[in-house]
Order: C-alpha cells, then sequence, then structure tokens
C-alpha cells in the first residue's frame, strides 16, 4: 500500500461521545499511523476512561463546543495553529457549519451523519449535495454503520447483480439492559428523537422523490416478519418503525430506484414510547436510557441488513453483532466505527480528488475491503417469489491485492 509519506495530524470533534470512545480504544493499534491527535468535546469524560490505552492513544484533551459564535475564533484558529489533517465529527453538532469551515482550511472532514437543529435530512442531503463553495479537499460523509458500511453493500450488490428494483436498508436491535429493564437507546438519545419523532418520516420513491409521512416516525410501523423470515427464525417479530435516513436518500437518488428505512428495536421500548407519545405528543431525553454497554451491562444484538428487491430474486445483506462480548462499548458503536476507520483509512491511502464522497460513491476505492475485512457480512440470495434458498455466502471476503493489503480493527 502507498502510505501517506507524513503522517497526519487527526482532530476528533465529540471525543467523549459513545461512537469516539470506541474508535479511540481500538485506535492503539493504528496509533503510529498519525503524528498529533486531537480531542475535542464539551465534557472531559474521555480523559477518566478507564477502558482506553491513554499512553499509547498520546493524546491532547481540549474542551470547546464548537458554535456558530467561536467556530471561527475558536475551531478555524485551531486548525491552523494545530496544523490538522483530517477532521473526525462524531458529534452530533451542526454539520453544514462544521464542514464549510473544515473545508475552507484545506482539512479532510469525515462524519457518520447529517446534522441540524433547525432542518430535516432531506433538506440537509439536498443542501450539502448542491454545496456551492470550491471543494478544497476529499470529504467522506455519513459513515457509519447506516449510513455508511450499509451503502458500500448496495454498490457491491449493484456491482455484482445490476441495479435492482427497490431498496429496503433494516435493523432490529434487540439490545436491553440485562437487569433493571428502562427503555433504552444504544447510540444518542438526541438523534433517536429528532429521527423518530421531531421531524417527519418518509421514504424514497426515486431520484429526488420523497413521500413524506406525519407526523413523524414513531407513529408509522409495520410488520417485519415478511423481511426477516426468509432468513432469520424467531418466535416474535418485531415491528419495524418507518424511519427517513440519510442512505435512504443518496442511493435513491445515486441510483434512481425506491430506497426505504425500517428500524425496530426492543419491542417494550417502541410501546411505551407509542404509548407516552399518543398521551403527550411528545418525547423527551428523560424518557430514554442510554444503553452503553458500560454503566448498564446489555444483552441482545443489533442486527441490521439491506435487501435488494430484482425481477428474479431477492438479495441480503446482514451483519449481527453481540453486545455480549463488548467491552468498554456496545455492539452498535463498534458498528459504526468500521465505517469511521473504513472513511479514515480511504482518505489516507486512497488517491480521492478535492470532492464529497458519500460511501456509495466509493466503488474504486479500498473502502468496500475495509469493510469486509472487519465485519461478518453475510449475503443470502432469495427467488423472487417464494423463500427458495438460491446461495448463500457465510462472509463475503474481497480478493486480497497485494499492492493494497488489509488493515484490520481489532
Amino acid at each position: 500500500m502507498t502510505r501517506t509519506k507524513i503522517r497526519p495530524n487527526l482532530l476528533i470533534l465529540g471525543a467523549s461521545g459513545g461512537v469516539a470512545q470506541a474508535f479511540l480504544h481500538h485506535l492503539p493499534q493504528h496509533r503510529e499511523k498519525f503524528a498529533n491527535l486531537i480531542l475535542i468535546d464539551k465534557n472531559p469524560k474521555v480523559t477518566k476512561n478507564h477502558y482506553l490505552d491513554h499512553k499509547t492513544l498520546k493524546y491532547k484533551f481540549i474542551k470547546l463546543n464548537v458554535t456558530k459564535e467561536n467556530v471561527d475564533t475558536k475551531y478555524t484558529t485551531l486548525l491552523k495553529t494545530k496544523k490538522i489533517s483530517i477532521v473526525l465529527d462524531l458529534t452530533d453538532w451542526d454539520t453544514e457549519l462544521l464542514f464549510h469551515h473544515t473545508n475552507n482550511q484545506r482539512v479532510s472532514y469525515i462524519n457518520t451523519a447529517l446534522n441540524s437543529e433547525e432542518k430535516p435530512v432531506f433538506n440537509l442531503v439536498s443542501d450539502i449535495g448542491n454545496y456551492p463553495d470550491k471543494i478544497l479537499a476529499p470529504h467522506i460523509l455519513c459513515s457509519g454503520m447506516n449510513p455508511g458500511v450499509v451503502n458500500s453493500w448496495v454498490a457491491h450488490a449493484i456491482e455484482h447483480h445490476g441495479k435492482p428494483q427497490s431498496i429496503l436498508h433494516f435493523e432490529y436491535d434487540t439490545s436491553h439492559p440485562s437487569k433493571q429493564w428502562r427503555p433504552t437507546i444504544t447510540w444518542s438519545k438526541h438523534e433517536f428523537i429528532v429521527e423518530a419523532v421531531r421531524d417527519p418520516s418518509g421514504y424514497m420513491l426515486s431520484k429526488n422523490q420523497l413521500k413524506m409521512l406525519y407526523p413523524n416516525g414513531l407513529t408509522h410501523s409495520q410488520p417485519m416478519k415478511k423481511i426477516l423470515h426468509p432468513f432469520w427464525k424467531l418466535p416474535n417479530y418485531p415491528l419495524g418503525l418507518t424511519i427517513l435516513h440519510e442512505e435512504n436518500i443518496t442511493c435513491a437518488n445515486k441510483y434512481d430506484v425506491p430506497s426505504r428505512f425500517l428500524y425496530a428495536i426492543d419491542q417494550r421500548t417502541v410501546h411505551q414510547l407509542q404509548t407516552k407519545y399518543n398521551k403527550n405528543k411528545n418525547i423527551h431525553i428523560k424518557d430514554l436510557d442510554l444503553g452503553d454497554n458500560t454503566h448498564h451491562v446489555l444483552d441482545g444484538s443489533d442486527n441490521i441488513g439491506v435487501l435488494l428487491t430484482y425481477q428474479d430474486k431477492r438479495i441480503y445483506y446482514f451483519n449481527s453483532m453481540s453486545n455480549v462480548p463488548m467491552i468498554g462499548t456496545n455492539a452498535t458503536y463498534t458498528q459504526v466505527i468500521v465505517g469511521v476507520f473504513a472513511a479514515l483509512f480511504t482518505i489516507m491511502y486512497d488517491k480521492l480528488k478535492p470532492q464529497k464522497y458519500f460511501v456509495e460513491d466509493l466503488e474504486n476505492t479500498n473502502y468496500q475491503r475495509y469493510v469486509f475485512d472487519n465485519l461478518r457480512v453475510q449475503k443470502y440470495i432469495f427467488a423472487a417469489k417464494k423463500d427458495q434458498l438460491l446461495e448463500y455466502i457465510p462472509e463475503i471476503k474481497i480478493k486480497q491485492n497485494k499492492k493494497y493489503p488489509s488493515l484490520f480493527v481489532r
């Protein structure tokens, strides 16, 4: 692999969040690939995380909350003085603000999702896609698990089987506290409320064609048995919430096909939240616990897949990750950081032109290799109208290339 001659300086925004701490948990094995490591957060919690190898990470922590008021005086100045090469934005802060100021400094920007307190996701994707200023560095957007890794599965399927009639992203997160059950989310309570409650829901009919669902995703659910039953036998199948996600929008816009996302979690949590919403017409942060698998140990797993429907077949890509073997983090965060590392390595080792990339735009890079090297992704091919299994691949692997050896996240 042609490696960067000068080790980049890496800045992580939101370093005390769950994704960032999971990323830092796995970074020591790759720490020598970077020069300076700068951690930014408004909360210094990361500095006290006893699951992290602080000595090997050798970072500088700066307490800071980046806002419109201080983005020039604090954030931009920091990028200049620390000579930052790559920013990992693992926050729920304003994406457009951070992207604009990072790009203007010719610094590469990576995030896992698009965030705004003012705009719904469809408008965010559109505005980022039509960003008016010149792009001065390569940037990879929405590279978590979903959005992110799942889009590389879609690209892989289309490369091998052609364009499908439709794309369905789905997730069934069965995670729950092993003791003293409470309604629990495994990633971000704030962002769950934004996606499932605050913003209207919907799905993509085709390129730039959105079907809106009001008032929100929490009020629009459907049984998932028909989707899951062919490859996953369960005593009971969940109701999935229709949530409008970045991957639906970007895949529909790139391939001009219908795309939607169904999201299921522990059904006791869904039932309690729907009951509260029907009564109060709102859900609050206090109504949920964050299941990070440290303060409260989790049972269950996060199960994420994509179903591509063709005229003669149905193709599933599927990954399941259990919370039980995870130390210092949970399954959901671990899935997300595979997308983070894949984007980071792609920025570092592929010769990307200065432009914005969503994951499905990275077909001719090593992004897919990093994904399939670090996640067990199963592939099922069923007949179009019957649950007849035509082909099963227990673990997708891409043929190795001596010029581009694997990079593992362990």
